[in-house]
């Protein structure tokens, strides 16, 4: 995969990986100003374990928030 131009200022490298079966697939790897990362995973009890970070200007960080509230994808 090539690697991205430099960015003149400061930002993120996002880098994703699917894990299926000892195979690694890249299924996200991008450069942003801002980004905002969870994950969880639910145990056999229903309880949902998982870990979040973020970074980023608070003006960006909150229009990425809200996208993720407002994907349909997401809602149904």
């Amino acid at each position: 995969m090539p690697e991205p131009p430099e960015p003149p200022e400061l930002c993120y490298r996002i880098v994703c990986y699917e894990l299926e079966a000892g195979a690694e697939t890249v299924i996200l790897d991008t450069v942003a100003r801002a980004f905002i990362a969870v994950t969880g995973t639910l145990d056999e009890n229903g309880t949902i374990h998982g870990k979040g970070t973020h970074a980023g200007p608070l003006p960006l960080l909150k229009r990425i928030a809200r996208l993720i509230a407002e994907d349909e994808q997401l809602a149904n």
